[in-house]
């Protein structure tokens, strides 16, 4: 009963987040512009209405098409049908906007269903498409809620059973291993040992630099070798490609489901799209689509003439040709596709991006990378397809976003990756514990502070700086791996941007400025450099003051999973109260510290700051390492 009760209440977590996050897309229509959202993928502009037509219970279905403008991509890379948009007509419209669902996305056309009667007729003039969210994502957990709590004497059943606390995980006997990665550390050979130990879950805990998805592979190459077929997923695009970038060479069959803009270009050749394209047979699905292009041609060309000249019934024949040799050419691709991923040891997909026309309940296991920021309905999509689990992520890290402050306060904000750590028995958990990032001076404060002070730096970072990279001079800035910069008393104060609903410090950020151009005189290139901030508004101020080709620029949440050589931290708040805001959430400090590689240059006014106790010791352990410096070298020298 108590399992049944928690899936439940899962369920209205979600409908109270599916709610705001759709509020939030409709408030950032309203709020950013045009260009930003095209740029995120949230919105395609310059469509042309070709059709209006009704559909399957009473909706209307409205085709929309958008001309190649020689883009690599397809405009409409970020949308997905099931998800939820606003269509806006052209000026003169009435009504100027619906809300409707994508039906159908191909690559320059789309179908959009309305559920309420739409234009009589296709409007002249542009249209636009705003992405409002995905409801693709919100059935599939509701589907998969639904499946783990009414699961009964199966594998799901179990590992619910487990993850509930309501039934103890099993482990076999440790197995003697020959290991594929002959570099693996003692920690990361412990985990591979303990996962591979476990009969239906474990946890690798990867702090920063520790190698997580490194160990990660490993198990998945273990499970492979037995004979096992694994799925492997993660929340996110990118960290899906970071395992599949460390699968591609192993030997394996590998497949990532997904469109394929949304896989980095270099690593293309392992998504399902590309390799049916390479398959021997798709040349026939080429023969098909070229005579229905035909067909199709013959009939632009002729124009009204012919149409008049040919009676209805050779009309409906040729029509009706067209539409035979489509559906014999995507039924041929889906059978190529079903094959190739059938056929894979691994396949790859982001946990909201799983196919169920493709993958089946048939995995042996499930590895889910960067498990602690999914959260625990996204977690369960993947873990209905298959006999095992192991979990990688890192709970002192940021967690999934919630838009909804009632469903984070009732309980969708504990991961199940929070929940697994203290109910698992510590023989079916690993702390990966040798880092191979960070200079140690970085490394320690965030060792000490989240990690009990376990990190290690391996021999090949502890010791590296800045002005050991090639063409670069050794500064006070290069030649320390750690550097606070204090702004107290220069009258850098924080300001509120309305317009961005977000905080910004313009002194801080003309400094941050000052200090990277420093950073580019001493040698460092562009590209090994970034300038993170908590904080939209101080991000999008850094980057009216500052264009240099390679530089990224962006928020502590945006960067997490990444590194560069050397990073400037603009902390931005500077008041009198000492009010820190989500500065508070401590993750969030400990992934700000730990993407810098050799030179970690925080910004940053002490006398704010440290009225928190933990930034209080941050500012003493800059002191400790000589490493605290006045703004006023820069401002006043």
């Amino acid at each position: 009963m108590a399992g049944k009760e928690h899936f439940e209440r899962l369920q209205v977590l979600i409908d109270l987040e599916r709610e705001a996050e759709k509020a939030e897309n409709l408030r950032e229509l309203r709020k950013f512009p045009v260009s930003q959202r095209e740029a995120l993928g949230k919105t395609v502009t310059g469509l042309m209405m070709a059709s209006v037509e009704g559909g399957m219970g009473g909706l209307s279905l409205l085709t929309l098409t958008r001309a190649p403008r020689g883009e690599d991509l397809s405009p409409f890379h970020a949308m997905n049908a099931g998800d939820n948009v606003l269509l806006s007509l052209p000026p003169g419209s009435e009504p100027r906007a619906f809300e409707g669902t994508l039906y159908k996305v191909e690559e320059y056309k789309v179908v959009v269903a309305l559920n309420v009667q739409g234009p009589d007729e296709p409007p002249r003039g542009s249209c636009q498409i705003d992405l409002l969210g995905s409801d693709a994502t919100y059935q599939r957990m509701r589907k998969a809620l639904v499946t783990a709590a009414e699961s009964r004497r199966s594998r799901l059943s179990t590992l619910r059973e487990i993850f509930l606390g309501e039934t103890a995980p099993a482990k076999s006997r440790a197995p003697k291993l020959r290991f594929f990665n002959a570099g693996l550390n003692e920690y990361q050979q412990e985990a591979v040992k303990r996962a591979l130990s476990a009969d239906d879950v474990a946890l690798v805990h990867g702090p920063p630099g520790t190698g997580k998805t490194t160990v990660l592979v490993e198990i998945v190459r273990q499970h492979v070798s037995r004979g096992e077929r694994v799925l492997a997923t993660a929340p996110s695009n990118i960290a899906v490609d970071n395992i599949l970038e460390k699968l591609l060479g192993t030997g394996l069959r590998v497949v990532r489901l997904g469109h394929p803009a949304r896989t980095l270009e270099s690593l293309r050749h392992g998504n399902l799209a590309l390799q049916t394209e390479e398959d021997p047979v798709y040349e026939k699905v080429r023969e098909i689509d070229a005579a229905r292009e035909r067909l199709i041609h013959r009939r632009s060309r002729d124009g009204r003439r012919e149409r008049a000249q040919l009676g209805y019934d050779e009309r409906h024949d040729r029509e009706r040709e067209v539409g035979r040799l489509w559906r014999e050419a995507r039924d041929l691709e889906f059978e190529i596709q079903r094959r190739i991923v059938a056929s894979a040891n691994v396949v790859l997909a982001t946990h909201a991006g799983i196919s169920k026309r493709f993958v089946k309940g048939d995995f042996d296991l499930v590895a889910m990378d960067e498990a602690s920021q999914a959260t625990e309905p996204l977690s369960w999509v993947p873990l209905t397809l298959a006999k095992k689990a192991v979990f990688a992520g890192d709970a002192n890290q940021l967690p999934p976003t919630i838009y909804s402050k009632e469903a984070a306060e009732g309980g969708l904000a504990t991961t199940l990756f929070d929940r697994l750590k203290d109910i698992l028995p510590a023989n079916l958990q690993t702390l990966l514990r040798v880092q191979y990032r960070m200079h140690e001076d970085i490394m320690r404060f965030p060792s000490d502070r989240f990690y009990d002070g376990q990190l290690i730096a391996h021999e090949s970072v502890a010791r590296h700086t800045a002005d050991e990279l090639a063409g670069v001079t050794a500064t006070p800035l290069t030649s320390k791996p750690v550097t606070f910069v204090d702004t107290a008393g220069a009258g850098f104060d924080e300001n509120w941007n309305e317009l961005l609903e977000s905080r910004e410090n313009k002194g801080e950020a003309e400094l941050a400025v000052k200090i990277l151009r420093e950073l580019l005189d001493s040698g460092l290139k562009a590209r090994d450099v970034a300038i993170l901030t908590p904080y939209v508004a101080q991000a999008k101020l850094l980057k009216t003051l500052v264009r240099e080709p390679g530089l990224e620029i962006g928020s502590v949440d945006g960067f997490q999973g990444r590194e560069k050589e050397a990073v400037i931290v603009s902390l931005v708040r500077s008041n009198d109260s000492g009010t820190i805001g989500f500065l508070g959430d401590l993750r969030r400090l400990n992934v700000a510290l730990t993407r810098a590689r050799r030179a970690l240059i925080v910004l940053g006014d002490s006398v704010t700051i440290a009225r928190h106790p933990v930034y209080q010791k941050f500012v003493d352990y800059a002191d400790s390492l000589d490493a605290h410096r006045s703004s006023y070298e820069w401002t006043h020298g």
